[in-house]
């Protein structure tokens, strides 16, 4: 085989610009990213030693080398290579990219894995031996799972545009035109592995909610179903002499790895434990498999179920933070509280937190040494939080800082890539806001998102998923919309029981007044429906999957012609959200009708929809108005327009600037540590051009952003 740097451009080569997003703010958040990571991809040239940071875990997609002497694993966004034994491990891969899928050449010189830049990816070839690489594939979708066909001709991939869409591709290995295998419609197979002789793939493939097994021929596209299940089977493998297929089962709290003849027959169930987003890989030879579970290693013996440890440390060099000590004067505060804001207030920051904070200019002697930034013009407020955001990819958190937003709530990731991003940003791998994940959702069978979801349908196995996922690291978690009554309450329960807040994104099997009576801490959108309109008006359908036609966008917004926000059902299903302290974020931004959507409605459709969101905007206000707290949120869109809809809805400034502030760091308990500008808090601000008291618009006008006492950010 000729060697891929030969034939193939250098990476550095590639194109990577890529279309314009709602999440673009100009070239500052670009900015940012390029100058983290080029600080820490780039040895320090000053004496200073660098930061060694050291990961036991962090670990997805392991991969075997052909002689059994290495597992190839992506560790943090970085593909290592680890002793088959354990111990200290090798990063190779470096650069600007979140690297992921690595995929051994049936000769072991070879690394096929997949290179994600901002919006866009690579399918990536590494030399081994020369430690070079060269770009194989590029795409504006990504690339997910890679296998080498045995014979080493070709590689195969997995390539995604959005949820639904998730299709596998082959590519000769020395590069050309890429092969589009599988066209499903809508389905998704995330998780393959080649026969023997490359003529087949066993594939995980579905619609919503479950994946099963298929057997497809290549060449004729014809496929064989293997399974035939409402849970989910993902992670297949095939073993190196054809003989054993391999693959993980997911349902009710529980992973079970299976093992059985390719040639057919009932798989047997090798191991069982709860939920830990669970992927394999055979060894060598088909004896053991390579579990990868809960971001560690370990080695499973299908013959006696015996699962033993992998124990293995990346070691990662980065630049020193710079001191994160600074003093801010002749600032106007808005401090996130209900106070009034103070005209001349000064803020002393030492060590990353807040150590004062004065309406007059401290004495000289008091802040010698330290760095001044004189705020004149300006008002400063605590940095934002976005409390409604599924942070699925590694390059938000650049332009998320752009934007002021130094927290965010993400209610709904992949457990292990939630995990992974969100310690990779605290260790400065990457550039972001600190993340506050809920992991999977958890719902129902038949789920809509079968990327990020866990399906449960027995109240019995709460407690089990419950502690599972908060061992593995949560901080809250996310009740969807297909999940029975008795399963949400037995979550509920089991969550408060492991100290865990519980936000629901529901009103199809459960309405609200049921979920508060069960003690849900948090509702998302503005779902009412089963409170307040009869199943035959409600947009779900008869059949309670939100999947019919009869309304054009029906998981986002109904018909609230037969809603009357003041009316007394509603007047009182507010009161209890306000008494039971519910959080609510309501995502009104998005449920706006943009102009837009003039092409795709009727004028009649237009009009309804325009009517509705009038009437879920007076619903919001009637809920900050009897005291419910409302948590900004945008569901990956834009806070400032989020923001911006609650002014124009009339609720009052002040309130929304604590709907963006404040008010998430109490829902999740962490008052203490940030949220407002108070003595000892973390120093995260924002400096603001004008008063967003006088208009909210004027948030927009951000001209630098602290996080942790550090410029992160400036216009």
């Amino acid at each position: 085989m000729r060697r891929p740097g030969h034939l193939l451009r250098s990476i550095g080569e590639v194109n990577l610009r890529r279309p314009f997003s709602r999440r673009d703010v100009g070239l500052s958040s670009r900015s940012i990213l390029l100058l983290f990571l080029l600080t820490v991809s780039i040895a320090p040239a000053s004496a200073i030693p660098p930061r060694v940071v050291t990961v036991d875990r962090g670990a997805r997609d392991p991969s075997v080398s052909p002689d059994g002497a290495y597992i190839a694993v992506s560790v943090l966004g970085k593909i290592c290579l680890v002793p088959a034994a354990g111990g200290d491990g090798e990063v190779i891969s470096s650069g600007l990219s979140w690297d992921r899928f690595p995929a051994w050449s049936p000769d072991g010189r070879f690394l096929a894995y997949s290179q994600e830049i901002q919006y866009h990816s690579a399918l990536v070839v590494y030399d081994v031996a020369t430690g070079t690489s060269a770009v194989l594939y590029h795409s504006d979708g990504a690339i997910g799972q890679i296998a080498y066909d045995p014979a080493g001709r070709s590689i195969f991939f997995v390539l995604r545009h959005g949820q639904g869409d998730a299709h596998i591709w082959q590519i000769p290995s020395a590069g050309g035109e890429a092969d589009q295998i599988t066209e499903t419609h809508r389905w998704h197979e995330w998780s393959f592995a080649p026969s023997p002789t490359g003529s087949e793939l066993a594939l995980s493939s579905g619609l919503y909610g479950g994946s099963n097994l298929y057997f497809l021929e290549v060449q004729n596209r014809e496929a064989t179903r293997l399974t035939d299940t409402p849970l989910d089977d993902t992670s297949v493998a095939w073993s190196r002499d054809g003989k054993t297929i391999a693959y993980v089962e997911t349902g009710n709290s529980a992973d079970e790895i299976r093992v059985g003849p390719a040639s057919g027959g009932t798989p047997r169930v090798v191991s069982r434990t709860p939920y830990q987003d669970k992927q394999i890989a055979f060894d060598r030879d088909a004896n053991f498999l390579i579990v990868c579970a809960s971001r560690k290693l370990y080695r499973l013996d299908i013959q006696t179920g015996a699962l033993r440890p992998i124990p293995f440390s990346i070691t990662f060099q980065l630049p020193q933070r710079p001191a994160a000590d600074l003093v801010v004067i002749h600032a106007r505060l808005i401090d996130g509280t209900d106070g009034p804001p103070i005209p001349d207030a000064s803020i002393v920051i030492r060590g990353g937190r807040i150590a004062e904070v004065d309406s007059e200019e401290p004495a000289a002697d008091r802040i010698a040494g330290l760095p001044v930034f004189d705020a004149h013009g300006q008002s400063v407020l605590p940095g934002l939080m976005d409390n409604h955001y599924h942070f699925w990819d590694a390059f938000d958190g650049a332009s998320l800082l752009s934007r002021g937003i130094t927290y965010i709530r993400d209610p709904g990731a992949d457990l292990a890539d939630s995990m992974n991003f969100k310690e990779a940003i605290a260790l400065g791998l990457e550039p972001g806001p600190d993340i506050y994940n809920a992991g999977p959702l958890i719902d129902g069978f038949g789920t809509y998102h079968p990327m990020v979801a866990v399906g449960i349908d027995r109240p019995e196995d709460a407690k089990a998923l419950v502690d599972s996922l908060k061992a593995q690291g949560v901080d809250l978690l996310k009740v969807y919309f297909l999940l029975s009554p008795d399963v949400l309450r037995a979550v509920v329960q089991a969550a408060h029981q492991a100290h865990l807040p519980v936000t629901g994104h529901i009103g199809v099997k459960t309405s609200w007044t049921q979920a508060i009576e069960d003690g849900i801490d948090g509702l998302n959108h503005i779902r009412v429906w089963a409170d307040f309109l009869p199943l035959s008006e409600q947009p779900q359908g008869e059949n309670g999957t939100l999947d019919d036609d009869w309304y054009p966008v029906p998981r986002m917004q109904a018909d609230w012609r037969r809603i009357d926000p003041s009316s007394p059902s509603v007047v009182e299903l507010i009161h209890r959200m306000a008494q039971a302290k519910v959080g609510f974020d309501p995502t009104l931004s998005i449920q706006a009708p943009h102009p837009a959507l003039r092409q795709q409605l009727s004028l009649e459709q237009f009009g309804l929809w325009q009517e509705s969101y009038r009437r879920m905007s007076q619903f919001v206000k009637a809920a900050a108005e009897a005291g419910v707290p409302l948590l900004a949120g945008t569901d990956d869109g834009s806070l400032f327009d989020e923001m911006e809809a609650y002014e124009e809805a009339g609720v009052p400034r002040q309130t929304i600037i604590e709907a963006a502030t404040a008010n998430g760091a109490v829902w999740l308990d962490k008052q203490a540590d940030f949220g407002t500008v108070q003595p000892g808090r973390r120093a995260d601000l924002i400096f603001v051009t004008g008063d967003p008291l006088q208009s909210i618009k004027n948030l927009r006008n951000i001209t630098l952003v602290i996080k942790d006492g550090q410029i992160v950010f400036r216009k």
